[in-house]
């Protein structure tokens, strides 16, 4: 098993990201643009100049061949009117500051509709370009011509004319100021961006965490949307036809990207309220842009389409925050701030965007800031958990290894012992002219003390043992080893069971820690079709004679080896026949269990025996396996070590 490496510099980079995340929120916050910012003398702003405006339903070439009684002054601070359908808007305004400009320049802040700039009689800027919302710098004539004149055509529905500052400016100091304005958000977004794949990598690393994967999309939005509406966007303005709608598209998707988060973090209610916005907030976006669909997608009429979606969603992740805030798990409060800062700059924006709100100044990029400082720091708290919860689980997965080479070499410990303990087992078959053994064993463990052994002298005599070890398991198997070396040394004394007995219990004695060893022990010589045996605590042997009307007992008195040191044992002698079986074997077959408690028992053991005693030996041993088997449902109740063996006398 491998084990998770964690990495010490980790929180040191962590704090790092977070210190310049909070950095340039902070300074972002100071550098936004206010429409009420006081500009100095070289930026005349043309509310100070008098302006005229002027409907018609035709275009006019020639904006100075407008009688002047014909133009209307502008009240103070109005640059747009509501639209008129099938008019153009003509507006004039003085140019005399141009004088005082090296290289004058016309900065009009958002445009959002088609527009032609005059200076005098001359044509000096024109835009086909609709929904645009960037900043136009609208190089001028630096003498000056009486007037700039601005025809205006607009499809957006709600609105034509200026929208914001206009100022005459010097065109390079135009470019600088307009690049140290957005310096923030143009250095930013590349920052988010990385994070954005950062956060995406912690998702494929934990695939189980969805958090992880919906921040990431919420940051790559939140990128797009720093980079495009700053200084970079209108660098790009000559692909307008592909930033405006990527534009608008992420305007829409942000709210998305954060009720998909929101899912995340949220209680199991409030996940499901959320997921129905979710799919409710897609459905109404293109609803909307399909209604406001004329001579191509507006985004900006649609966008008034879904506003009232927009504002829904706001008031339900209000109530649904302050209620979690209150009553959920204290662990998600940052999130819950995050939620409550963003939400309330984009409905005051929103608000402004329905004219519910008088435009002062908009909030949402301050919020914005605040709710990624917030979600950031929650999410890297939630790393930073997962992080020691990885080097807890690497702990415990060190103690795991560890016990699991224990447990492997116990594992190679066992099936050594169990190879060793077969090799202490005589052979399951075995037979000459006149015997035939058949033997089987079922150990509990790998390794039990059942134990039986069978050999020949070299008057073709049969010595037969079996042996069952108190317990089961390792201490039992090298108990029951130690029987076998005890029996080989008895070998010379083989044709006298209780003397067999008496020198193995004599070896044994002291030296089995408490355990005992019951066994049977049969010496059958095939000259004078005789069979001796002594028992030590064992179950008596079975006797199975065709001529006979059930299953004989054959039984002899003697307590278990190992015991004790001073013991006798008695010796029994039968007479034998061809075709009589003998089966010996352990209480283990008595003890085995199905699946109701009930034991096999004696009783069943015997009637199994009679039953089949006219089956040749090796059809006797599978039935008798068999029937085992299945009694317990595949040694599933097994309880103890079990073993036989069947002799046959030819």
């Amino acid at each position: 098993m491998k084990e998770v490496k964690s990495y010490k510099s980790i929180p040191f980079q962590i704090q790092f990201v977070l210190f310049l995340f909070g950095f340039l929120s902070f300074q972002n916050c100071f550098d936004l643009h206010s429409e009420s910012k006081v500009e100095n003398h070289l930026q005349q702003s043309i509310y100070l100049v008098d302006r005229y405006y002027y409907w018609s339903e035709e275009e006019i070439l020639d904006p100075e061949s407008i009688p002047n009684e014909n133009w209307i002054r502008i009240e103070e601070k109005v640059l747009g009117f509501k639209k008129k359908e099938k008019e153009y808007l003509y507006i004039k305004f003085s140019d005399q500051f141009i004088r005082q400009l090296q290289s004058p320049i016309l900065y009009s802040e958002i445009a959002l509709e088609r527009f032609k700039v005059f200076q005098g009689r001359e044509i000096v800027y024109q835009t086909d370009v609709a929904d645009f919302i960037f900043p136009h710098l609208i190089p001028l004539n630096s003498e000056p011509k009486g007037f700039i004149f601005i025809q205006f055509e607009s499809r957006y529905n709600g609105f034509i004319g200026m929208d914001h500052d206009v100022i005459f400016k010097n065109h390079s100091q135009a470019l600088i100021e307009l690049f140290l304005e957005n310096f923030s958000k143009t250095f930013f977004a590349p920052i988010l961006l990385v994070l954005s794949i950062i956060f995406m990598g912690f998702y494929f690393l934990r695939r189980k965490e969805m958090i992880f994967f919906n921040f990431s999309i919420l940051l790559m939005s939140a990128s797009l949307i720093e980079a495009l509406n700053a200084f970079v966007g209108f660098s790009l303005r000559q692909y307008a036809n592909y930033v405006v709608p990527l534009t608008f598209l992420n305007f829409t998707f942000f709210p998305f990207a954060l009720l998909l988060f929101l899912i995340c973090v949220f209680p199991p209610f409030f996940r499901n309220l959320f997921k129905l916005i979710a799919f409710l907030h897609v459905i109404v976006f293109f609803i909307s842009i399909f209604r406001h669909y004329e001579n191509g997608i507006s985004f900006l009429n649609s966008e008034e389409g879904y506003n009232w979606i927009v504002v829904l969603e706001a008031f339900i992740a209000i109530v649904s925050s302050i209620y979690v805030f209150i009553k959920g798990n204290q662990k998600v409060r940052e999130i819950i701030i995050g939620i409550l800062i963003i939400v309330i700059a984009g409905l005051h924006d929103t608000f402004v965007d329905l004219e519910i709100v008088n435009h002062q100044f908009r909030i949402i990029h301050y919020g914005f800031f605040l709710m990624l400082g917030f979600f950031g720091y929650y999410v890297f708290k939630h790393y930073w958990e997962l992080l020691h919860s990885i080097n807890r689980m690497n702990a415990e997965l060190r103690t795991k290894n560890k016990e699991l080479q224990r447990l492997i070499q116990i594992d190679k410990d066992l099936a050594l012992a169990h190879a060793l303990q077969k090799s202490l087992l005589s052979s399951k078959f075995n037979e000459d002219d006149k015997i035939r053994i058949i033997g089987f064993s079922q150990n509990l463990e790998s390794v039990g003390g059942d134990y039986f052994d069978h050999t020949k002298d070299s008057m073709g005599n049969w010595a037969i043992l079996i042996a069952d070890v108190s317990g089961h398991g390792i201490s039992s198997a090298m108990v029951a080893a130690m029987s076998k070396m005890a029996f080989v040394g008895a070998g010379p004394y083989l044709q006298f069971p209780a003397r067999v007995f008496h020198l193995m219990n004599r070896h044994l004695v002291g030296k089995t820690k408490n355990l005992f060893i019951t066994a049977t022990y049969l010496f059958i010589d095939t000259e004078s079709y005789t069979a001796t045996f002594s028992n030590a605590g064992h179950p008596s042997l079975f006797l199975i004679r065709n001529t006979e009307t059930e299953v004989k007992h054959l039984t002899a008195k003697g307590k278990p080896l190992g015991l004790f040191s001073q013991q006798s044992y008695a010796e029994e002698t039968v007479s034998i026949q061809p075709k009589d079986r003998i089966l010996l074997y352990t209480d283990g077959i008595f003890d085995l269990l199905n699946e109701d408690g009930e034991s096999f028992g004696e009783e069943r053991l015997k009637s199994l025996l009679w039953e089949y005693r006219f089956h040749n030996i090796q059809d006797l041993s599978s039935i008798l396996q068999d029937s085992l088997f299945r009694f317990s449902n595949g040694w599933r109740h097994q309880m103890d070590d079990l073993s036989f063996l069947l002799v046959e006398i030819k």
